[in-house]
């Protein structure tokens, strides 16, 4: 299973350094929102992608200004598993999303050409002083944005997008998906999520319109480019 965080210019997919991706069995992106629980499975029909299933549970009122998350974990396995079965879809792996205000995002400046090993490891060393808890208690991804401003005589250097979350908030999406019978492979960022699928554009497809593109933006895990 991996922690996945979309962005436009590269995708991070090894948070929980397990790298188990979908393959023929498809993939449901899977949003969890504040009323309802929203499923899609894309496909790609040649060459542009295309809603395969897409299902919709209504899940229990909230009082007001409360987040998503705050539903009771049986009624959220519940709603996802009702979602799927509404939508026909049989893929047994999901994509699903955090808030991003959950989530710590920072760019840093490293040194170019390090092998992956020792880039990991700069990385965990350098996360520590922008979290708020112990770097034993988080999750850990971090892809490679593009070279750093150069200067005659500098070290090459490179910027890397870090980004983590509290372990205990990914293993509770991860629970969530196994009580509503799914694996959970890719955790993602709402806000980026939805910025795929705006930029993708296929969402508009769906009858729904703008409440399916955060599932519609997870469900892009589930596809090569």
């Amino acid at each position: 299973m991996a922690f996945a965080v979309l962005t436009q210019e590269c995708a991070m997919r090894n948070l929980l350094e397990l790298r188990c991706w979908p393959g023929p069995q498809g993939l449901l992106g899977v949003d969890i929102g504040a009323t309802a629980v929203r499923v899609i499975e894309l496909v790609r029909l040649r060459g542009a992608l295309a809603c395969r299933h897409y299902g919709v549970a209504v899940l229990p009122a909230l009082p007001p200004g409360a987040s998503c998350h705050e539903h009771d974990l049986a009624a959220l396995a519940s709603a996802i598993a009702g979602a799927r079965q509404a939508s026909g879809s049989r893929a047994c792996r999901a994509a699903l999303a955090m808030p991003a205000d959950s989530l710590i995002t920072q760019t840093l400046r490293l040194p170019a050409g390090l092998p992956d090993e020792q880039l990991e490891i700069l990385v965990e060393l350098e996360a520590a002083q922008y979290m708020p808890f112990a770097v034993d208690d988080a999750c850990l991804d971090f892809c490679l944005l593009g070279p750093g401003p150069s200067s005659v005589g500098a070290v090459s250097e490179v910027d890397v997008l870090l980004v983590a979350a509290r372990r205990a908030s990914v293993m509770q999406l991860v629970e969530v998906a196994a009580a509503a019978g799914l694996q959970a492979v890719a955790i993602d960022s709402d806000a980026l999520a939805r910025q795929a699928a705006i930029k993708q554009g296929g969402w508009r497809s769906v009858a729904d319109g703008e409440a399916v593109q955060v599932a519609w933006g997870l469900a892009l895990h589930g596809l090569t480019p």
